[in-house]
């Protein structure tokens, strides 16, 4: 009894085992029969940065540019300053900073760690003018909202009328809560600070580098420097 019923679990498991097995090599038969797909190569693209360049210097920046002024609407240049301080002429103006930014003749900060009286003087008179400047501008853009949104959708002109009517009217809202008349006259005075957009040729390469490198002069910088802080002290 035992052994009959041993021989025809055997013979079960042998089927199975034959059944698994025929059904495996169908399926490897199937997977060889079908194609394999090729490996694609990754492209290479020739860029030609050298003559990207080249292209790229004649169409806008050589002398004899391949697009002139007339294909653009307007081009941009800063304001022209002009400026004497303690015997020295300076040709452009320079905004008032803190520490954070660099040492350039457009960025005048005050000085580290003073230890003279001049010194001393000069980085408290900065540190005010520059706060004047960044809570004047801090009121503006608590009263009127179209300061404290985006405007780059707006020209450089809209821009300055925006900010010139925000200041107007700031002036007159002032006026108006202290119940005086101060007599400001609320029109543009005559200044020596030129047009900052006008639509001349703009200038060449070599140029270009020239101002740039004006801009990043240390040694003006230092100089400058040194200037206002005789013309503040002079003045105090």
């Amino acid at each position: 009894m035992s052994l009959s019923s041993s021989s025809s679990s055997d013979g079960m498991e042998g089927d199975m085992i034959g059944a698994f097995q025929a059904e495996y090599e169908e399926a490897m038969l199937n997977l060889e029969a079908e194609p394999r797909r090729s490996r694609r190569c990754r492209e290479f693209i020739r860029r030609d940065r050298l003559g990207a360049h080249d292209r790229l210097y004649e169409d806008y920046f050589a002398d004899d540019c391949n697009y002139p002024p007339s294909f653009f609407r307007r081009r941009g240049e800063a304001p022209i300053v002009n400026f004497t301080v303690n015997g020295h002429e300076y040709n452009y103006g320079y905004y008032l900073a803190d520490g954070i930014y660099p040492s350039w003749p457009v960025f005048m900060k005050g000085v580290t760690l003073p230890q003279s009286e001049k010194h001393r003087l000069f980085t408290a008179a900065q540190s005010a003018w520059r706060k004047d400047v960044e809570c004047a501008f801090g009121v503006l853009k608590a009263r009127f909202n179209i300061l404290a949104v985006p405007g780059r959708s707006n020209s450089r002109r809209t821009l300055g009328l925006i900010m010139r009517a925000c200041v107007i009217l700031h002036n007159m809202i002032i006026d108006d809560e202290r119940d005086t008349n101060l007599e400001n006259i609320y029109e543009t005075v005559d200044s020596n600070v030129g047009p900052a957009i006008h639509n001349n040729a703009p200038p060449s390469l070599a140029a270009r580098i020239q101002m740039d490198n004006k801009m990043r002069d240390s040694p003006m910088y230092t100089q400058l420097q040194h200037d206002l802080i005789e013309h503040v002290w002079a003045n105090a």
